[in-house]
């Protein structure tokens, strides 16, 4: 076995520390959306819709969590982006999702996206019991 860096190709992305008891926890929240959907029969149209709500929630989440670990001069350059669009048109989502890569490690993103995707489920799953 040898000591060199992995070559990755593709969509590969390195091996990370991994939270398994959050882990646990999210898989555990997605099986709980599931069968949710499934008890309350939603049909594949709606069940898209639900989850495609679901996944914007999560981002949204997910941006105020680290937007609030973010320095002001970080926050002043992040509206900055924003800056001369039309209202209802987003901003270069690849821009800012590299924008979040300088200012944090891959580990904290990974692990904000955890918190931020238990966090939208949890919510989810109570308000439909």
């Amino acid at each position: 076995m040898t000591d060199e860096p992995q070559n990755l190709q593709g969509n590969q992305t390195p091996d990370l520390p991994v939270d398994p008891e959050l882990a646990e926890r999210v898989v555990a929240l997605y099986s709980s959306v599931d069968e949710t959907l499934n008890e309350l029969r939603v049909p594949d149209e709606e069940r898209k819709e639900v989850e495609q709500n679901l996944m914007e929630a999560i981002a949204a989440d997910l941006l105020v969590r680290l937007g609030e670990r973010l320095s002001d001069e970080d926050k002043k350059e992040l509206a900055e982006m924003g800056n001369g669009f039309e209202p209802g048109v987003e901003p270069d989502l690849n821009a800012v999702a590299g924008f979040f890569r300088t200012k944090f490690a891959q580990e904290e993103l990974v692990h904000a996206l955890a918190e931020a995707t238990e966090s939208v489920l949890k919510e989810f799953t109570d308000a439909m019991r």
